[in-house]
């Protein structure tokens, strides 16, 4: 049997579907009907009674794998794999510099550039599944990200945050803040093919919701979230944001709750790093603040919080800005008594901390 190597299937792939038709031939030796080889073997009962016919024209090696079947592939394998490393470059690098997008007229251009062989869009297409690649919205990452920098962090300062004797020992906290608006954001739905579904939502400003998180860890103990969340009305004047006091706040109530020191970090907030905030910070010595690097919100397992949050609200109705307050402490409320959440976003930063050894 031949299988199109357009279809996806590697060698791995034909053998093991080889070693499935020879213990179906097995099976209808022992005169095992279709219907029950299909079930025994956990495939189609359409390719069991195929298997079937083959088997008695043929016998056994009419279920062999004749390899791939079509046309031979125009690239050999050296070009294949000079085509991923031209591919992983991006299209940048290769002069489509307005935009960031591989497309498969372009991946045409290119191996008609490199390799001087011409493909159709169709067979780009499915070279390019053959070659591991499928297309998906890419993740961001802002261009003044200084890599260096938080790979300096991860190594030297984290070390630092986690050791055993840093400063003042006990929790170890990460905080973050998120606004909400009556302007939900937008979410998957289901709708017919070709119409587009239609959300409903306000078009005035309406006041905002102002939220801070804080993900409190320490090795042996349960992970806690704690949060504080603020409305800000419509009007001039009026801030739209936390203040220090704000911060701090939650800070001294986390502080109330665990009993224990305090190590914060947190995100270069113009707020975070006022002089307001260092005289508060000095104020108490059971905290101590560690900031984290420019543009590094992976690094912030509060950030996947919001991520969370945010999709479970994800094309809300129009309503009252003290029906979204409503909704966005339920949210935060139900993750509070999921520890093990918790700590699948913390390991998502891949910062963890060193659990103590028994003596």
């Amino acid at each position: 049997m031949g299988y199109a190597d357009g279809g996806g299937l590697t060698a791995t792939g034909r053998l093991r579907r080889e070693t499935v038709r020879m213990q179906a031939a097995e099976l209808f030796e022992q005169r095992v009907k279709p219907p029950e080889v299909a079930r025994r073997l956990r495939v189609s009962v359409k390719s069991a009674y195929q298997w079937h016919q083959l088997w008695r024209e043929g016998g056994v090696d009419a279920l062999n794998s004749r390899g791939p079947g079509g046309s031979p592939c125009r690239l050999s394998p050296r070009c294949l794999e000079k085509l991923v490393v031209y591919l992983e470059q991006g299209p940048a690098a290769h002069g489509w510099v307005e935009d960031q997008v591989w497309t498969a007229a372009r991946v045409v251009t290119l191996i008609g550039r490199k390799f001087h062989v011409t493909y159709s869009v169709s067979g780009a297409t499915r070279l390019m599944h053959r070659l591991g690649f499928s297309p998906q919205a890419p993740a961001r990452r802002v261009a003044e990200r200084d890599e260096v920098a938080v790979a300096v962090w991860k190594e030297v300062t984290w070390a630092e945050v986690k050791a055993p004797g840093r400063p003042c020992g006990g929790y170890v906290c990460f905080e973050d803040e998120a606004g909400f608006t009556r302007r939900p954001p937008q979410g998957r739905t289901w709708g017919r093919r070709g119409r587009t579904p239609v959300v409903t939502v306000s078009g005035r400003r309406a006041g905002r919701l102002s939220v801070a998180g804080l993900i409190a860890m320490r090795p042996g103990s349960r992970t806690r979230l704690c949060h504080r969340l603020i409305t800000h009305p419509v009007g001039k004047g009026k801030r739209r944001s936390m203040s220090e006091r704000d911060f701090i706040a939650l800070v001294d109530g986390v502080h109330h709750l665990v009993k224990a020191p305090i190590v914060l970090v947190w995100d270069r907030l113009n707020t975070h790093v006022s002089r307001a905030m260092r005289e508060l910070v000095a104020q108490r010595t059971w905290l101590t603040v560690f900031l984290l690097p420019a543009y590094a919100p992976d690094l912030n397992p509060v950030e996947w919080i919001w991520a969370h949050v945010k999709r479970s609200l994800a094309n809300l109705a129009v309503m009252a800005l003290d029906r979204l307050e409503a909704l966005v402490r339920n949210r935060l409320k139900r993750l509070q008594y999921r520890p093990d959440t918790l700590d699948g976003f913390i390991a998502g930063t891949g910062l963890t901390l060193d659990t103590p050894t028994s003596p």
